[in-house]
């Protein structure tokens, strides 16, 4: 099955906390956990198509964005309904929205001052630019963010608007784009359709060169124009990328289907905190600086769980409610310690497919946005970029971020993953 053949039926629902909004993407890997056996066959044949593309033979529509490691988010553009700029944050899409066409506006609805001015900062700047639609990008900085430094002997310009340092020799053309500017912005979604912006759908791989040009604003889209010639690999790391990728289907192939059915028992029987608590678990392990052996998993698994059910227990008041949720516990339990087969083979394949995926993210990751680097208490080391976004014909969009190396950026552990 071919990416296209895919996304139809994957990537439409991979976009989870507000729908056809652009607020939240899932891991490639998490869609095992999400929709079971056909999940995992998804990702699988999601990873062929990746690497199908790496090679320069994907005959099916497949784009690639970076992800900038910017902050905040901006959406901005032309409201549907009024016609008028407005600028905002993730907001704009919330129940009852906060769309800001005025300095005013805010004031009101962002009472966090350091928020405030950014946002300020864009409604005076990006309103110069030309609008016919609404996107959605990540501030990158601010005049004021731009700082120089010397990196190995270099002089640069540098700004770190969250996690990653970006850095631009100080006599090239570019930095002189950038110290000339007052805001720098990566655009990265589109936002189509109305009459109101809560009816826009988003649409990955934005072009942002409709929005034309201005001195006040250092702005580009984050797709990644062209492979052929810009990812490096030789015939044996194609071939040990294809190897992973094919361990990963067979060991899938000799999985009974009825393997997964423990994930959906497990949300009837548990209800919603079953899927969540394993997705936590998954994530301490990212936090730890490692994934966890299989085994060693499954069981911590289960004193997860007791630990979050017993948490809860605690919480309520009358004893009628702390022994409905005992009830709860014990069965809780009960049902995990009898899967732990089940959840030891589909914690495997889940790390099979990540593995497969890192292989892929270090080959992109040779394609250079701008030099980027993690601070440290001996200077400045080079770090990869915080992944990227694998985009359909249609602009739905996948994640594909190395949560091991960027955890360890965000936590600081220095415990290398296996």
């Amino acid at each position: 099955m071919k990416f296209v053949e895919v996304s139809n039926s994957f990537l439409k629902e991979i976009i989870l906390e507000a729908e056809n909004k652009n607020t939240h993407l899932e891991h490639l890997e998490d869609n095992i956990f999400n929709k079971g056996y056909q999940g995992a066959k998804e990702s699988i044949n999601y990873l062929y198509s990746l690497h199908e593309m790496l090679e320069g033979n994907s005959k099916t529509p497949v784009s690639m964005t970076t992800k900038w490691d910017g902050a905040p988010a901006i959406i901005a553009g032309k409201d549907p309904q009024t016609g008028k700029f407005f600028v905002g944050t993730k907001g704009v899409f919330a129940q009852s929205p906060k769309i800001n066409f005025t300095e005013k506006d805010i004031e009101e609805n962002h009472p966090a001052e350091g928020l405030q001015d950014k946002l300020k900062l864009a409604l005076r700047t990006l309103s110069s630019l030309t609008w016919n639609t609404v996107a959605q990008g990540d501030m990158l900085f601010s005049k004021s963010d731009l700082k120089t430094t010397n990196i190995d002997g270099e002089e640069c310009i540098v700004f770190k608007p969250n996690t990653i340092v970006y850095a631009v020799p100080t006599d090239s053309d570019l930095a002189k784009e950038i110290s000339n500017a007052e805001i720098g912005i990566v655009w990265h979604t589109e936002y189509v359709g109305g009459p109101m912006l809560a009816d826009t759908t988003a649409k990955f791989g934005f072009d942002s060169s409709v929005l034309g040009k201005s001195n006040k604003i250092w702005h580009r889209d984050a797709l990644i124009k062209d492979f052929s010639g810009t990812v490096t690999r030789t015939q044996d790391e194609s071939n040990v990328i294809m190897q992973s990728i094919k361990e990963a289907d067979s060991y899938l192939k000799n999985i009974d289907s009825e393997t997964f059915t423990w994930l959906e028992k497990g949300n009837d029987l548990i209800g919603k905190d079953f899927l969540q608590q394993l997705k936590a678990h998954v994530n301490n392990n990212i936090r730890a600086g490692a994934f966890d052996e299989p085994t060693k998993f499954a069981q911590g698994f289960v004193q997860k769980y007791i630990d979050f059910m017993q948490k809860k227990i605690d919480g309520y008041k009358t004893q009628a409610k702390q022994d409905e949720m005992t009830d709860k516990l014990v069965q809780g339990v009960k049902f995990i310690k009898e899967h732990v087969p089940g959840i030891v083979s589909v914690y495997d394949l889940y790390l099979k497919i990540i593995q497969s995926k890192v292989m892929i993210i270090k080959k992109l990751e040779t394609i250079r946005q701008l030099p980027t680097f993690k601070e440290t208490d001996k200077g400045y080391e080079v770090t990869g970029e915080e992944g990227f976004v694998a985009v359909d014909r249609i602009g739905n969009a996948l994640k594909l971020v190395d949560r091991l190396e960027f955890s360890r950026l965000n936590f600081g552990t220095g415990i290398p993953g296996k």
